[in-house]
């Protein structure tokens, strides 16, 4: 006991004299990448047919300097008693009225310069809100935002290249990312061009994004959008339940494939994607009518599948 105490006491002299502020210390943002899935809303739509669906990525214009009229992700310091992850779900909630959304880690970036104002790190966040989240929440841009706006996003490979130094392999990817908003007459594109670079060394693997080329898009963040794309298309790859966040209370398989087909970026075969996915749902006696097809089935979510 004795021992303990004095380990103690000294630990409490040790604290007693030191003194933080003697180091340099960065600011700490949490930038938030919030996906949905919307339609393409066009005048000349065939009733037969619905509009195509989109993946879409919440985007605020900043009414600030610095990069003032151009456009970023939702986002803010870390406040004195938070965790960051309550940061990002408090700035959520001031973009989109909504606390709902799934929400989680994903990459920091504290690069020298990446902010002109200071040494400030950003961790980024994934969301992901569904129909139901977006209904009962509403897009109010706060803080030294203008507005905040939903844009399809689409990331498309450029050009790629290998280098190899004896037991050393450099990978680099380019990707064009366009960001488009388009609703009432009003257009914006965004665009940029974000080089991926993935590095082998000692069997271990390091992914590093740098941006080549950027218009319209605030700070770093067209490389923090990239990560965060691919870290969705991984987290789908490892486990299908990410794509049931797109969805609401009741949904159609359909829905469900086309979520999945959104984010990986790929075409399924309809048998195997229901066979893949049906121990993740439960059929109910609910029906939906889609367009000029005939009325769908309805499933929801398998929670004894979810969480067991």
């Amino acid at each position: 006991m004795s021992e303990t105490k004095e380990y103690a006491n000294a630990e409490k002299d040790f604290l007693a004299g030191y003194d933080i502020n003697q180091y340099d210390r960065p600011s700490i943002a949490a930038d938030v990448a919030v996906f949905s899935i919307g339609r393409k809303l066009a005048p000349d739509a065939e009733y037969r047919k619905l509009p195509a669906k989109t993946l879409r990525l919440l985007m605020i214009r900043r009414a600030e300097q610095p990069f003032y009229g151009e456009w970023a992700l939702p986002g803010g310091f870390m406040q004195k008693g938070e965790t960051i992850q309550e940061t990002a779900r408090r700035e959520l909630k001031e973009e989109t009225g909504t606390d709902k959304a799934y929400l989680a880690l994903c990459d920091v970036f504290s690069d020298n310069g990446r902010d002109p104002r200071g040494w400030i790190i950003s961790q980024s966040f994934i969301a992901v809100l569904n129909e139901e989240d977006l209904a009962n929440g509403q897009l109010q841009a706060s803080g030294d935002a203008g507005e905040a706006a939903w844009f399809d996003i689409t990331v498309e490979k450029k050009a790629e290249q290998k280098q190899e130094q004896g037991t050393e392999i450099t990978c680099e990817t380019d990707y064009a990312l366009t960001l488009e908003h388009n609703e009432q007459g009003e257009k914006i594109i965004l665009c940029a061009v974000v080089r991926e670079q993935i590095a082998y060394r000692d069997y271990h693997e390091i992914i590093t994004y740098q941006i080549v080329e950027s218009k319209g898009i605030a700070f770093d963040h067209a490389r923090i959008i990239v990560s965060v794309f691919y870290r969705l298309r991984r987290m789908l790859d490892s486990d299908t339940r990410i794509a049931f966040d797109f969805m609401p209370e009741y949904f159609t398989l359909t829905d469900l494939q086309e979520a999945v087909e959104l984010i990986s970026g790929q075409e399924l075969i309809k048998p195997n994607f229901r066979r893949k996915i049906s121990e993740y749902v439960l059929e109910t006696d609910r029906r939906v009518q889609n367009g000029g097809h005939r009325p769908a089935k309805e499933f929801v979510r398998n929670l004894d599948r979810f969480y067991r």
